[in-house]
């Protein structure tokens, strides 16, 4: 009987082969073992499904920032766990700043068995926040507990929604936590220390985030920049020349 298309012939899906040996049956991993424990261990990233192909060798590095920053994600996969800091990408949308944070977990976590978690900020937001309503499911340190104890922490769009100032006391005791037990964070947004206002952003990333999270971002991250052409526009524009 033929095995179903994508399932190991060998072990049909199990993982595990029972072979007899010296008059005993005696189980040992799959070949395919390997690549299944890879997989597990990305989905269990909580990567969106729209990032999940997103890889250092897919990045779109068109101009010299997005090349340097490409370079730092490189250099930080090859060092991990031997890295001093976690990296603070900034930039406009659509220079690839979600691109290389995710392409950084996945790598992590398929090569070097690293468990990490990827949280939208805003998502992260909303689960703080109904964390302290009456009828909640669930306490805010439950809510937190898996982003403070995961071994590398993605934190996308830093600062797309503006926290009441009662939010950013835990999103500080969120960062000063990993912080004090020495675990990695890498971090995106879209607003910067020095925003360009020739592009009409005016605020800064303090603004948007409180001067303590941020002063504790400056002691937990490197700041890696990304300019360059949005790449959404060039997509975009290149799949509307393709229809016609």
């Amino acid at each position: 009987m033929a095995s179903e298309p994508g399932v190991c012939p060998r072990c049909e899906g199990k993982g595990w082969i029972l072979e007899l040996v010296a008059d005993r049956h005696v189980a040992r991993p799959c070949d395919c073992r390997g690549a299944i424990l890879r997989q597990e261990r990305l989905e269990a990233t909580g990567i969106p499904e729209r990032y999940r192909e997103d890889t250092l060798e897919n990045f779109l590095d068109n101009s010299p920032s997005l090349q340097n920053a490409k370079a730092r994600a490189r250099d930080f996969i090859d060092r991990y766990p031997y890295v001093d800091a976690g990296l603070l990408f900034v930039g406009p949308s659509g220079r690839g700043k979600t691109h290389l944070a995710c392409a950084i977990l996945s790598e992590l976590a398929t090569t070097k068995g690293v468990h990490g978690l990827y949280v939208d900020f805003s998502d992260l937001l909303l689960k703080i926040q109904t964390s302290f309503r009456p009828d909640a499911d669930a306490s805010k340190e439950l809510v937190l507990t898996p982003f403070v104890e995961t071994e590398l922490l993605v934190l996308d769009e830093l600062g797309a929604s503006k926290p009441h100032p009662w939010v950013q006391d835990v999103l500080y005791n969120l960062l000063n936590t990993r912080y004090n037990k020495k675990r990695v964070t890498i971090a995106t947004s879209n607003f910067e220390d020095d925003p360009d206002t020739a592009s009409g952003e005016k605020e800064r990333l303090e603004d948007r985030l409180g001067y303590r999270v941020r002063s504790r971002l400056y002691e937990m991250c490197v700041l890696v920049p990304l300019k360059g052409p949005d790449f959404r526009k060039a997509v975009h524009r290149a799949d509307i020349r393709s229809r016609f």
